[in-house]
């Protein structure tokens, strides 16, 4: 049978076993035992590709399961006992949050925008921040999730600093392509129009 793609939604770390949602909708039970083996341990919002099987109890399950951008484990440098190398927040996801809100600030300062500008982002960055930590403890307890579309309008409406910073903070929505490249849009549009708001080819009143 062909490979399937998927998210891992829910993983239990202590007791090696989780769920993935495949992309057509079914949910599959996943054991460590069927994980490629990988320098780092599995993580909630992964996104992998499976053969689709059955488990013992006849539910539907996922077989030799390849999780995307894992690097694969050093034998030897395990044998060796060297440290084995983990994954952290990226650095330009946040420096681009910093400079969105320093922009804004920055158009208030020189009279180009209203105070409620960086009230604003800093406001809706909070609120994406808390969407976002809902979402992720929502796909780790298997409850419904928040939608993609209500993410990434809550950053386009003014939360992309706060979504950046989400993202790489909580490790959430960082391995899917196509999610990743939407908020990478978002956070151009916004840095263009403070920059031209900045640089006095527009005002906002």
């Amino acid at each position: 049978m062909a490979r399937q793609n998927g998210e891992l939604v829910q993983w239990n770390d202590a007791r090696g076993f989780g769920f993935i949602a495949s992309d057509d909708g079914e949910r599959r039970f996943v054991h460590i035992s069927d994980i490629g083996r990988i320098a780092t341990r599995p993580r909630v919002g992964d996104r992998v590709s499976f053969a689709p099987g059955r488990g013992t109890d006849g539910r539907p399950a996922a077989r030799e399961v390849r999780i995307a951008g894992a690097n694969p484990l050093n034998r030897e440098a395990n044998k060796r006992g060297a440290p084995v190398a983990r994954s952290s927040p990226s650095g330009l996801p946040l420096a681009v949050a910093a400079i969105i809100v320093l922009l804004a600030m920055a158009a208030w300062v020189l009279g180009s925008a209203p105070f409620w500008l960086p009230v604003a982002y800093l406001a809706l960055g909070v609120v994406s921040i808390v969407t976002y930590w809902f979402d992720k403890r929502a796909a780790e307890a298997g409850r419904w999730r928040v939608r993609e579309t209500s993410l990434h309008i809550v950053d386009a409406i003014g939360g992309i600093a706060g979504g950046l910073v989400a993202q790489q903070l909580l490790r959430h929505k960082t391995s899917k392509r196509s999610f990743i490249g939407a908020t990478a849009l978002i956070a151009v549009v916004h840095l263009v129009a403070l920059a031209t708001l900045c640089l006095g080819l527009w005002e906002l009143r």
